[in-house]
């Protein structure tokens, strides 16, 4: 599947704070499949004591037929809330001319880049078999249809070790995907782990062929420079 799909919350500067985002779906920027889509992730947090907290946000992604990619970032609200999640940034990526556009709603700048796509590899979607690499697994699931697209499944499972003052224990985290080869992404991904709880990502209100061009270009009332 998308090697690139990461579900692991990171940390990230902007405005002066650290906020915490969920790295989206990986989208590859290639020619001739075009798309504009909504991708909501949702996130299971384990609390310290027991119980979770539950958050989620949503963003607009797109791919042109020049395989230009505009994606946003988004912050967290509650999972039952009905505010909007608040803008983070946009980024344009540009496999034509070799850059990166990233646009920060904090400073209403839009600094460009240079930028050097990387192409993924593609998946082996015809195996019924389980793979075993390291400490993962690597299982079948068949396929199915979402959004009127063949998809194929993978379940993951990756064994490591955590611990401290000696006190190791074995952490078994699992990863659910659901690949579309047209599209070359994986339309959705869950992501479970003991420290982490469990990471929802879906694409849905998919709409094939090119997307509302001005995606691609500097929003309105940013200012745009270049990053050196």
């Amino acid at each position: 599947m998308c090697a690139g799909a990461q579900v692991v919350s990171q940390p990230y500067w902007a405005g002066g704070s650290v906020h915490t985002y969920v790295q989206g779906i990986d989208i590859p920027p290639i020619a001739n499949a075009p798309f504009t889509a909504k991708e909501t992730v949702t996130w299971e947090e384990p609390m310290v004591g027991g119980g979770s907290v539950a958050r989620k946000y949503y963003t607009v992604i797109a791919r042109d037929s020049r395989g230009r990619i505009h994606r946003e970032r988004r912050g967290f609200v509650p999972a039952a809330s009905n505010t909007q999640p608040p803008l983070r940034s946009v980024t344009i990526l540009d496999p034509v001319s070799g850059t990166r556009t990233l646009c920060s709603e904090s400073t209403m700048v839009c600094a460009t880049s240079a930028w050097y796509p990387r192409l993924p590899a593609q998946p082996d979607t015809g195996s019924t078999m389980t793979i075993k690499s390291g400490k993962g697994t690597s299982e079948s699931l068949g396929s199915q249809t979402m959004d009127g697209l063949q998809v194929v499944g993978t379940r993951e499972m990756h064994t490591s070790v955590a611990g401290t003052n000696g006190e190791d224990r074995v952490v078994i985290s699992h990863t659910e995907l659901w690949y579309s080869p047209d599209l070359q992404i994986d339309l959705s991904v869950i992501r479970t782990n003991p420290q982490l709880g469990q990471v929802t990502l879906s694409v849905t209100e998919l709409v094939r062929g090119d997307p509302d061009p001005s995606l691609f270009a500097v929003p309105a009332g940013f200012q745009a420079s270049t990053a050196h």
